[in-house]
């Protein structure tokens, strides 16, 4: 059979996407596409080595070069308390950048089992629902509306870095594309968040449709119409081929959730970081929106509009792990308790292992226990952003933005 369009396009983003981790020295493993699987490097070979040297090499290139990063959201030398908290929280930023960065780098090994592992299940998820290919239009399309996003978002924080200035010598200019490098790594780790949260959840909503296939397909085993009518005995042999099924979707589910939660823990830093980030660049942006509005700067607008991108960015994050939560609890209301309970014990203690197993792995998609990543998390950063506007508008209104001569003395006598 001919491969859709949808599967055509899921197969060339994910193949891009493997490159584009290969290019930003974020995966240093080579795809088997015979085995469909990882290989890590050989041990003690010099490309292992060459790519540990490099990946030192750019987070201490970054460590010097994130000022330069920086400056095009806050003045250089603060002259405002204002100022003064826009460049602590930009200063945060880029540090949690560098830590994201060398956890993501020093647990690639971890990382790649994970992935691995995501591939075997998508294997026996093909062949539990003999579906040929997984991935729905669905995916290309909020994969693509993620990636728009992104790249929005980079162009407004990298374009600054390309002016003249910064390639006026060649140590200048090697810093600056070093530091972009790294930030271009970091942008993609935080959208890899993302992307494992949409596909578990595209596996959880393959394995819920076919329990729901599956039920109907049971129909005509309690069927009363004459043609559909078969004897007892070809009931039980249905009903243990069935359970049987089942018995198979409960491993999966089991692996499935396993996977899901590995993958949080694997990248909950990277998810705490992904959060903070755009919050703070939600903040920043503000700040700058009501810094650029008093001063009748019509760039305003540009602020307010990367703050709305930022907003976006979460709101795809918190919704996709809600989604993912949302489909794991499907099977819940499915009447598997109630079908063909008189006819065949094998079945009954399928379903009963089967729902005792969905209520014991409860998901719940949590970020080092502090919150839940839910559509009302959603709620919790837009009450917060919107007290932090309100503290940006007093300090327009009590002078905050105006030039402070103690912030200013204080950084002269550095």
């Amino acid at each position: 059979m001919a491969p859709t369009s949808s599967e055509k396009w899921s197969r060339f983003l994910l193949l891009h996407l493997y490159r584009v981790a290969r290019l930003l020295s974020l995966l240093s493993s080579t795809l088997d596409r015979e085995k469909l699987q990882l290989k890590r490097p050989r041990s003690g070979s010099s490309i292992k080595l060459f790519s540990i040297i490099w990946r030192c090499l750019v987070v201490v290139i970054y460590s010097a070069v994130w000022p330069a990063l920086s400056a095009h959201l806050v003045e250089s030398t603060p002259k405002s308390y204002a100022e003064l908290f826009a460049a602590l929280q930009a200063a945060s930023v880029s540090v949690l950048a560098v830590v994201s960065f060398i956890i993501q780098a020093s647990g690639e090994a971890k990382f790649r089992e994970v992935l691995n592992r995501y591939l075997n299940l998508y294997k026996r998820i093909c062949s539990a629902t003999r579906l040929p290919h997984l991935f729905p239009t669905k995916f290309v399309v909020f994969f693509l509306l993620k990636a728009l996003v992104t790249m929005v978002s980079c162009f407004h924080e990298l374009f600054p870095l390309m002016s003249a200035k910064h390639f006026a010598g060649i140590m200048p200019a090697v810093a600056v594309i070093f530091g972009i490098y790294m930030w271009l790594g970091t942008i993609f780790v935080l959208d890899v968040c993302f992307l494992g949260f949409l596909v578990s959840g595209i596996l959880y909503e393959h394995m819920a449709n076919n329990i729901s296939v599956m039920l109907k397909r049971m129909e005509i085993i309690d069927s009363q119409e004459e043609k559909d009518r078969m004897s007892k005995y070809r009931k039980m042999r249905l009903l243990c081929d069935y359970a049987d099924e089942l018995d198979e979707v409960a491993m999966i589910y089991s692996e499935l959730y396993a996977l899901t939660i590995a993958f949080r823990r694997k990248l909950q830093w990277q998810i705490l970081f992904c959060i903070y980030y755009n919050f703070i660049n939600i903040c920043l942006m503000l700040y700058q929106c009501i810094f650029r509005y008093l001063k009748d700067d019509e760039s305003a607008l540009i602020s307010l509009a990367m703050a709305f991108v930022k907003m976006a960015n979460l709101v795809l994050l918190i919704m996709c792990a809600d989604y993912v939560v949302r489909e794991s609890q499907k099977p819940k209301v499915f009447p598997l308790d109630v079908v063909c309970t008189d006819i065949d014990q094998r079945w009954d203690k399928s379903v009963e292992t089967f729902l005792c197993q969905l209520q014991t792995q409860q998901l719940e998609i949590k970020v080092l226990g502090f919150f839940h990543l839910n559509n009302e998390f959603i709620l919790v950063i837009l009450s917060a952003v919107v007290s932090y506007l309100f503290i940006m508008i007093q300090f327009g209104i009590t002078g905050g933005f105006e030039a402070s001569d103690e912030i200013r003395k204080q950084f002269q006598a550095q």
